[in-house]
């Protein structure tokens, strides 16, 4: 029988203080992984999965894998979209700020027992959400239409501890409204939440149609895709030397230079998430894949550093 965390009475004393509160138990998580994990709870849907490797050669202690967001950030310049169950406004005033409102009106507690990352928002700013602070010319003009940020408040959640072999199911409640819920209302939150984590801990164990069949190895000597550059190498060079000029005048010290390459590909995102994984961990940083489908559901983003 599952334990849950914090109990009744914490929670109803919580709920006083705080607009969402974790409720959580843990699992053995020594027969699964965080893919299989990712495959089993989200699936299609809208999720996210972390994880790191340290040194380049050692997995991280944590893994995360998120599902059912409270609430959906979406950004195209100056104009937010805000969907989901906390009642967020959309407006005109940039993702930063709309991010500040969320921060000051939904406050979590912090617990002992909770993994580093129980809540919060997760996503991505793109780089021009700096135009939200900073003069900047014209913008290029934005040839594939993806948002400029894309953030989800975490909703249910499954943080594995590698080190001790559990796995911590947290789900975070909204609270009806801290300052006049009755006592019969946070007894309900908090066994809709039991209900909730019983479901998805079952969700862990199940299997998903196909999800048993082996995936084999990549064979030796495939080929690389044809991709197209969105720079030529004649001004990819050509920005190296206007970077170094920054430099020598002591605008900049520091600068990452990029560029596009678009290709057309078959498999899945996620399996691009995992191969990356398996193959490319000698990157220095401490963090390595996370996969996440866009809210809008037409795009997936992989990252690695």
């Amino acid at each position: 029988m599952l334990t849950f965390r914090p109990d009744p009475v914490e929670f109803a004393a919580l709920a006083k203080e705080h607009a969402i509160v974790p409720v959580w138990c843990e699992v053995v998580a020594d027969t699964l992984t965080p893919v299989s994990a990712f495959t089993n709870l989200v699936g299609d849907g809208e999720g996210f999965l972390f994880e790191s490797v340290e040194g380049g050669e050692r997995w991280g202690r944590y893994s995360f894998v998120g599902r059912r967001p409270l609430a959906t950030l979406t950004a195209r310049g100056r104009s937010v979209q805000a969907t989901g169950r906390l009642g967020l406004a959309s407006s005109d005033d940039g993702i930063l700020q709309a991010v500040e409102a969320l921060l000051a009106r939904f406050e979590s507690p912090t617990l002992d027992g909770l993994p580093p990352l129980h809540g919060g928002l997760v996503g991505y700013l793109g780089y021009d959400v700096v135009r939200e602070i900073e003069r900047l010319p014209e913008p290029p003009p934005d040839d594939l239409g993806h948002p400029d940020a894309a953030l989800v408040v975490i909703g249910q959640f499954a943080a594995f501890d590698h080190w001790r072999q559990r796995i911590a199911l947290i789900d975070n409640v909204v609270v009806p409204d801290p300052e006049t819920a009755t006592a019969a209302e946070l007894a309900a939150a908090y066994e809709g939440a039991c209900e909730r984590l019983v479901e998805l801990a079952a969700d862990c164990a199940r299997t998903r149609a196909g999800a048993g069949e082996m995936v084999p190895a990549p064979r030796e000597g495939l080929g690389s895709a044809e991709a197209r550059r969105t720079m030529s190498s004649e001004e990819y060079r050509a920005a190296i030397g206007v970077a170094k000029e920054y430099i020598t005048a002591g605008d900049i010290f520091q600068v990452v230079l990029s560029q596009r390459f678009d290709l057309e590909l078959d498999a899945d995102p996620f399996d691009v998430c995992s191969t990356r994984a398996r193959t490319c961990t000698s990157c220095a940083s401490p963090r390595s894949p996370w996969w996440a489908p866009h809210p809008s559901r037409w795009c997936a983003c992989v990252r690695a550093s």
